[in-house]
């Protein structure tokens, strides 16, 4: 008997496990007999959530309609799921149900944690593809704070990604919050374009003690469309970085203006100098096959943005290459910008014929990229390097 009470009194002294303060949707699922008759893909029917995002798009085709779907909702353990009823209360929601978003009817969930003392309200919708006649312009004249007032965001056209250009600014927040809006890494300068206008500029921060402390110790100035997940940028901060959008048209060109002055000592990631190394910009487009042999999504992020074997197309600012087609550190940048603006041309070379068909139906992901220094993803670079960007032209065929 006092044997048996041992375990017992042990499991006293362990103390009960709190109840959970999370209240996110990580995922939505909808769920239809046949998904590629209103998507263009089976898996856009799914969409994981980020940890910033509180609005939740899923694009269909633009001539389909759709009336109530049913809907799956993963949210955090011990979390509870509501739907806002059109009198504005909520009501309970049970995986399954189905919800009504004909005429891109817009449904508020409320999402409440297990211990009750934190909620989080989302918004999903479904909305028919935006037109796009393929040549895009972008003069990046309209920009705002972000909802915490700490740094910048620009509009793009609705074919991007929620609509607004990425760059690495959330993650510089985390490492760098004392920092003002106009210190992060990628910043407006209004009147500072080449007509007059306001352009962007990319330059390349120290991230500071903490930044040292995680030995993420730069920030390179980044702008690119796709997804930026703050919440994994401190864990893999090239997985955090997905690229590209799903794009109807083929491109051939990038025409833009810019200019460019190194920082004055290139450093490794271990924040070594590196002697005779002069930093350098970088600009790409990319065209790449977004779903494997088997159906399943690909998304090109940090480690393969410009390696993946999925890549069809590729245009790049000129730099000097190894042997083995990896990036060579240089004292001769043969990109040549300087510190006056001009007008450059950057035509995208394809390795494989487009399928007309494929391109159709979103086959083909379109990415758009720069940085201000281009080991910036790996944390290489001079600090100071700075890049300015302005009246961007992408054609296509």
């Amino acid at each position: 008997m006092a044997l048996a009470a041992v375990p017992i009194l042990l499991a006293s002294c362990i103390p009960a496990e709190e109840p959970n303060t999370e209240c996110d949707i990580e995922a939505v699922s909808l769920h239809l007999e046949s998904p590629t008759d209103i998507f263009y893909h089976d898996y856009d029917t799914m969409q994981t959530v980020i940890s910033t995002e509180t609005d939740i798009e899923f694009t269909i085709r633009s001539y389909a309609n759709v009336q109530s779907i049913p809907t799956t909702l993963r949210i955090t353990e011990g979390a509870t799921a509501y739907i806002k009823s059109a009198d504005g209360t909520d009501v309970p929601f049970l995986n399954g149900s189905a919800v009504d978003f004909s005429n891109e009817k817009v449904q508020r969930f409320h999402i409440v944690s297990e211990d009750k003392a934190w909620s989080r309200d989302y918004t999903i919708s479904v909305v028919h593809e935006a037109p796009s006649e393929g040549n895009l312009f972008f003069d990046f004249e309209s920009y705002a704070l972000d909802a915490s007032g700490k740094y910048y965001v620009w509009d793009a056209p609705e074919v991007f990604t929620d609509g607004q250009w990425k760059n690495g600014n959330p993650g510089f927040k985390i490492s760098k919050s004392s920092a003002k809006p106009l210190e992060y890494p990628s910043t407006p300068v209004a009147n500072g374009g080449p007509d007059g206008s306001a352009c962007i500029k990319l330059e390349t921060c120290d991230t500071g003690p903490f930044g040292r402390m995680v030995n993420m110790r730069i920030a390179s100035g980044s702008l690119f469309n796709g997804i930026f997940d703050v919440g994994n940028a401190l864990t893999d901060a090239l997985k955090a970085t997905q690229f590209g959008t799903p794009y109807l048209h083929k491109p051939v060109m990038l025409r833009a203006w810019l200019s460019y002055e190194p920082g004055s000592v290139f450093q490794d990631r271990d924040g070594n100098t590196v002697e005779g190394v002069i930093d350098e910009p970088d600009v790409y487009v990319v065209f790449y096959r977004n779903e494997d042999a088997e159906g399943n999504k690909v998304q090109l992020d940090g480690n393969d943005v410009l390696s993946s074997p999925y890549i069809v197309g590729l245009g790049r600012l000129p730099h000097n290459y190894n042997a083995d087609g990896t990036d060579q550190l240089s004292a001769n940048p043969i990109h040549g910008l300087t510190n006056q603006w001009q007008e450059v041309t950057i035509p995208v070379e394809y390795r494989a014929e487009l399928d007309a068909n494929i391109l159709q139906n979103k086959g083909y992901s379109l990415i758009i990229g720069f940085a201000s220094s281009w080991g910036g993803a790996h944390f290489k670079g001079a600090i100071g390097s700075k890049f300015l960007i302005d009246n961007v032209q992408l054609f296509c065929e």
